[in-house]
Parts: C-alpha cells; structure tokens; sequence
C-alpha cells in the first residue's frame, strides 16, 4: 500500500471530482490501524454540464475496476462501493458487469492480484438525488440513511462509512490510476503544463451549450481556453457569438468571453480568470441567450435539489429562485438586486455543505457581469415610489 500511495503521490494527481486535492496525499491519510477500511467511488454524476465520468463508465468500466482494485489496496481497504447516480441505466449495467468479470479474472475476491489480500467491489444504485454527490451525503445514503450531509470534523478518513476510515474518489481520478501504476510517476508528470508543477496531467472536460462541437474532451492541463474553445469545440455556432462561459459546472462563477479567451485550463489557470476549474463541465452561452433566464434556470435546479438541512440553504435557494424568474418575467423592482445579493452572502461558506454556494455563485458573478441585462428587465419605472399628498 505505500508504495502505491507514494507512486500516486509522486505522480501529482490531483482529484478530478471538482476539489483538487491531491489523491495520493489523501490516501495517505489511511493508516494500518487493525480497523475496517472502506474506498467510496463516488459515480453520482450530477452536476449540470457535467457528463464525463457517466462516458468513462460506458465504455471503460475495466479501467474504472481496476483503478478502484489498486485504490483499496492503498488505503488497506477490503470493501469498495461505486456509489453511480440513479438515471445511468447503461453506465449500471457495464460497470457491474466488468465487476462480474473481475471477479472471474482475480482482479477482485480472495486473493485480489495475487496479493493474498481480499477486495470486494459492491455497486449500489443511488435513487437521483444530487445531493449525494457529497461525499458524506453519499456515506449516509449507502448507509441507509436520508442522504443528508455531515458536520465534519470528523472527516472520513477518521470516521467515514459506518463509522470506519474511509476514502471517497471520483470515478476519473480512479480511472487514471492505472495509467500511473503502469507506467509510473515520471510519465504522468510530463503531462500538462511544465511551468504549473501543481497541476500535472490530463483532464476531461465536457462541452455543452451554443457551441459547434460539443462532447467530452481530453487535454492536457494548461491547454489554452481559447484554442479550446474555437479550435478544438470549432467555436459557436455560425453568425453568433460568445457571450459568457461557465468552465467548471454549474457551481463555479461564470466567465465573459473576454475573460475566457484569456484563461489556462488548470487549477491555477482558471482561479487566476477569476472562476475555477470545477468538474469541468464547460457551459457555453452565445449573444443569443439571456442570461437572467439562464441564471434563473440553475438556482431552481439548486433549490429543487437542496436538502432542506440547512435553513440558509433551505430558504435562501427557494427565494433566489423566485426572485429571480420574477425579474425573468418582467415583474421584479430595482431593491430585488440588491436582495439576491444579500441573500447570496447569507448562503455562502455558511452551511454544512456548498450547495448553497454553488446557487449563490452563478448569480453573484451574473450579476457583476451582466447586471445590464437584469436592469433591462426592470425598467426604469418599477421600484419607485409614488407620493400622493
């Protein structure tokens, strides 16, 4: 196991679930203590423009395996679940028939790859919930629990899935351990951008929106935005334009053209543009769009799928959303701008988990960018107060 970990850790690969964190550092965090140990792979692909890991499970799903085989192993972990989102019927099917054919291979059981160590991989169907995307959302729900977030600390390494240390990664960061085991740290290490040691390799990133060629894309980090964007995606669609760009998912703050043809596509390339990498779900929206409509549609998926744990949450995406469809439907007031962004700051680092954040960002950076296009809708007249005397 710590040589596993020391070759991940060496290799700089960094979690490609949205967070960043360095995945062999994390599994170090796993000690041989005599307790069970559990490995989360965590499949619930939910968030909106984000379709990447669901691709990898179609059809690579042995390489997902054998990365959640190596993983278990790092971390002295006998049981692994790959937690996959409830709506992936084909994804299902593959991954847990490559589970069934790792089994027959030795891959997995009693002697997992010879290494006289036993490994068990379960797959468990999640119910569509996006909330159990979160890491410890996702243990409560394997748990048989409401798939509610938890206080942390303690953190899963100390106290996890029932109780016991666990680690919990994304299917793509799982998917590219075997490409390191196989080939080592100092291959890996030559991917992506020379000058950034702190973000090494590939990563997926899948396109949606007004865009010519949408679909998922590999390249190495670093990889200039707006080659990407028009040369390797073929630009928006013909006689438009560009007008905003949301490169992380939904969560992450959203982009003008301008500030994404100036962007790197890495961890710190995208934090300097003022957003962040994300899950790499790339959104495009052309000078077709409006962007109040398009703002309006993420906060009602956010306070669809909020828990309700949180009050901040709870009140503060339903509010957002409603205030802002009726800004969208021409009946909002000039004061309703500054709420949204009162309410925002009322839901940001406040809750037990970010999903209140990931409403509030896209409206805060929409707003600061596109603050014309709510005015708009507004008017000059409403808000104001007629006096009769």
């Amino acid at each position: 196991p710590q040589i596993l970990q020391g070759i991940v850790k060496e290799s700089g690969l960094r979690g490609r679930g949205g967070a960043g964190f360095p995945t062999g550092l994390k599994w170090s965090f796993m000690k041989p203590d005599g307790k069970a140990h559990y490995l989360c792979c965590n499949a619930d692909e939910s968030e909106p423009g984000t379709f990447k890991d669901r691709e990898i499970m179609r059809w690579t799903p042995h390489g997902l395996v054998e990365g959640v085989a190596l993983a278990a192993h790092a971390i002295y972990a006998q049981t692994a679940y790959i937690y996959i989102r409830g709506e992936f019927t084909e994804p299902l099917a593959r991954v847990s028939d490559a589970v069934e054919e790792a089994y027959a291979a030795g891959v997995l059981g009693a002697d997992a790859m010879g290494s006289g160590r036993r490994v068990d991989v379960h797959v468990h169907r999640g119910a569509g919930a996006y909330i159990c995307g979160e890491e410890t959302a996702l243990m409560n729900s394997l748990e048989g629990r409401r798939g509610n977030p938890r206080i942390k600390p303690p953190f899963p390494a100390v106290a996890g899935l029932f109780g016991m240390p666990t680690t919990v990664n994304n299917v793509e960061t799982l998917a590219t351990v075997p490409y390191i085991i196989k080939n080592g740290a100092e291959w890996y290490k030559r991917l992506g951008r020379r000058e950034n040691p702190k973000s090494i390799g590939t990563k997926l990133f899948s396109v949606c929106g007004n865009i010519s060629l949408p679909g998922n894309y590999e390249v190495e980090l670093g990889f200039p935005f707006k080659d990407f964007l028009y040369d390797l995606c073929g630009g928006p669609l013909p006689g438009r334009e560009i007008k905003a760009v949301i490169p992380g998912g939904s969560s992450v703050p959203i982009l003008t053209r301008e500030e994404a043809e100036g962007a790197l596509m890495d961890y710190e390339g995208f934090v300097a543009a003022g957003t962040m990498l994300g899950s790499g779900g790339v959104i495009v929206f052309d000078d077709r769009q409006d962007m109040v409509k398009q703002i309006a549609r993420l906060a009602r998926f956010y306070a669809h799928e909020s828990c309700a744990q949180c009050s901040q949450c709870r009140e503060g995406t339903a509010w957002t959303t409603r205030i802002l469809e009726r800004i969208r439907d021409g009946e909002g007031t000039a004061e309703d701008l500054d709420t949204l962004l009162a309410i925002a700051d009322n839901m940001t680092g406040k809750t037990i988990c970010v999903l209140s954040d990931s409403c509030a960002t896209p409206v805060v950076s929409g707003l600061a960018k596109f603050r014309h296009e709510f005015e708009a809708k507004i008017g000059p007249t409403r808000g104001m107060v007629t006096v009769i005397g």
